[in-house]
């Protein structure tokens, strides 16, 4: 009797991120409605639903976010019938590959803000100005709110996508296709699932750079601290900005020069320390994928 395959294979994994993606964004717009139903059973009047609250929307995402990328990785999780220590390995590893991987992590987040700025002056030269104010949505990020957003960013988004997409995903896709390519289809759906189009190509980098960690380390937890670390990144920016630092469009040279230096500092150590693995054998798939 020949065994059953692997789940995910690649055709079901990209039919699971469809899903998701789309259950999210039924999730948002219910829990929007809520949300609107609620505010206006609370003050009575029309005008206070116009206004953003940003500890509610972020609420909300959280929710959503849980439920819909939670409840994926459990159906799939049934699915593969396997231990949940091989789908979701967080065997923590030497703590020696920790200060490389935070390296590479904030330099990649520094040069990916960089981008996003760029992203954004380029939108300013193509776009007329009515459509940017369109774009511009003016969200309130203080207070309660802030501390919602650092919540979903550090900690309910690595949780529930890096178990998702760098375990349930990867770990099918290793059984079907060779390494490079169940990494590069891991990361261009981790793209996809970010949808925004200035988030599309970092995501995609940063989940290629992730599923090399949970590939290497066999472990999903480097990539969990990593994306973690880069969200963090991104929220300490935030508060400096809030805090009345501007960094303009064209971050400072020496913030330019230190993202590069800690990415390739953190690449060379990684590629070193996983070419002499300090922790026994490098990571190898319950099946052997193609060569």
């Amino acid at each position: 009797m020949s065994e059953k395959p692997v789940y995910p294979s690649v055709k079901q994994g990209v039919l699971l991120t469809l899903i998701v993606m789309l259950l999210l964004l039924v999730a948002g717009c219910i829990l929007s409605i809520a949300a609107v139903f609620i505010k206006l059973a609370s003050s009575g009047s029309l005008e206070s639903v116009s206004e953003i609250d940003g500890s509610s929307i972020f609420a909300c995402m959280i929710i959503g976010n849980t439920a819909v990328l939670g409840g994926a990785f459990y159906y799939g999780f049934k699915r593969t019938k396997a231990p949940l220590r091989s789908v979701l390995p967080l065997t923590p590893g030497s703590p020696i590959l920790y200060l490389p991987i935070a390296a590479m992590t904030v330099g990649m987040a520094i040069l990916f803000m960089q981008f996003g700025n760029m992203y954004d002056l380029l939108l300013e030269k193509i776009l007329p100005a009515s459509m940017i104010e369109l774009l511009d949505v003016d969200l309130e990020v203080s207070g309660a709110g802030l501390w919602f957003l650092v919540f979903m960013l550090v900690v309910v988004a690595p949780v529930t996508e890096e178990a998702l997409f760098r375990g349930l995903l990867l770990r099918g896709f290793l059984a079907h296709r060779s390494r490079w390519k169940a990494v590069l289809i891991s990361s261009l759906l981790f793209g996809v699932f970010h949808i925004h189009p200035q988030q599309v190509l970092p995501a995609i980098v940063i989940g290629g750079v992730f599923a090399w960690w949970r590939i290497e380390t066999g472990s999903v937890l480097p990539a969990l601290i990593g994306h973690a670390l880069y969200n963090l990144t991104a929220v300490v920016f935030l508060f400096l900005i809030n805090a009345g630092i501007e960094f303009g469009i064209i971050l400072p040279l020496w913030l330019n020069a230190a993202g590069v230096v800690l990415t390739l500092l953190g690449v060379w150590s990684l590629r070193r320390l996983f070419q002499n693995p300090l922790d026994g054998e490098p990571y190898a798939a319950e099946i052997p994928p193609p060569k």
